[in-house]
């Protein structure tokens, strides 16, 4: 892509976030009376909050190792504290347009602790992909019996969904090698030495699929903290997150998915009766504050617990 091309990207991406914080913007200004009114009337329940919290990060931890895993499967060694801090510096990344300065991100700071930066890259997009699929898996799994309310044929094309990301899934270990050589010589990259063992494929692809499974137990009991009035079963609450979520990545504009991923929210909690239009705004609103501290405080403390240690071994010296 040319630098002109580029900068008519940029531009392109600007005004489409603005639109949609546009439209967000008016879109809770019609609700915001009955938004206050559940704010006001609300009894927070720090406990669930905390709860929910602490399984986020659990989840983080397992995505955490899962990237480890990719990255031994190639050959590079990366001590879990090092990979945590690098994993949530670079998790900073998805607050810029684009979504792929988390990847960049996670290159250059492995490749700082030894580890080949074309290696980290390569298992973080690997890590990425197998996280957005395993995301649609659990997606087709977890929204059949709703689909099924809806259409006899969204069920049918969920189940077929989910015993495709079955199959899938097994067969990894045969399908990716030749995918891979043939974006290495795309790319005009060094041929791959080593293939990633099917052991570690399919470890690392539960881990994504269980992390779902995570943030969506999280959401649910976030829900419990912050409007204790909406009940449900789990899976649904997994299936909202999972599709809000999902929603909000793919679209390439919207750091962090700001915007996309809310109204995808409140408009999935509507949708599957889990509550009304005011508590699901509500609830989109303070899970968006939640998750981005959830996101932004580990890379934080990360970054500055880097020259924190850089001075420690200076005064060791």
């Amino acid at each position: 892509m040319t630098a002109g091309a580029r900068r008519i990207w940029t531009v392109i991406q600007a005004l489409l976030l603005l639109a949609t914080v546009v439209w967000v913007t008016r879109a809770l200004e019609r609700q915001w009376h009955d938004v206050r009114a559940v704010a006001a009337t609300t009894q927070i329940r720090w406990n669930w909050i905390l709860i929910a919290s602490v399984m986020v990060l659990l989840t983080y931890g397992m995505l955490i190792q899962s990237w480890r895993l990719l990255l031994s499967g190639w050959g590079g060694r990366l001590r879990y504290g090092a990979a945590v801090r690098i994993w949530t510096i670079a998790n900073l990344g998805r607050y810029l347009p684009g979504k792929v300065w988390s990847v960049s991100a996670l290159g250059v700071l492995a490749q700082r602790e030894g580890v080949s930066g074309v290696t980290a890259a390569g298992a973080a997009i690997l890590g990425t992909l197998l996280n957005i699929g395993t995301g649609f898996g659990i997606l087709a799994l977890s929204g059949a019996p709703t689909l099924g309310a809806f259409s006899p044929t969204l069920r049918l094309a969920s189940v077929s969904a989910s015993v495709a990301f079955v199959l899938v899934t097994a067969l990894l270990p045969v399908l990716l090698p030749p995918v891979l050589q043939k974006i290495v010589s795309w790319r005009q990259l060094p041929p791959l030495e080593t293939h990633l063992p099917g052991r570690a494929l399919w470890i690392a692809t539960g881990m994504n699929a269980l992390s779902w499974l995570g943030y969506g137990m999280a959401f649910a009991a976030f829900t419990r903290g912050v409007a204790p009035q909406v009940h449900g079963s789990p899976i649904l609450f997994v299936t909202v997150w999972t599709a809000s979520y999902l929603m909000g990545y793919v679209v390439l504009f919207a750091p962090g998915g700001i915007g996309v991923r809310d109204v995808a929210m409140g408009g999935g909690l509507v949708a599957l009766a889990l509550a009304g239009n005011a508590d699901a705004t509500w609830i989109a609103l303070t899970s968006r504050v939640w998750m981005t501290v959830l996101e932004v405080l580990p890379g934080l403390l990360a970054l500055l617990w880097v020259p924190l240690s850089t001075r420690a071994l200076h005064r060791a010296d």
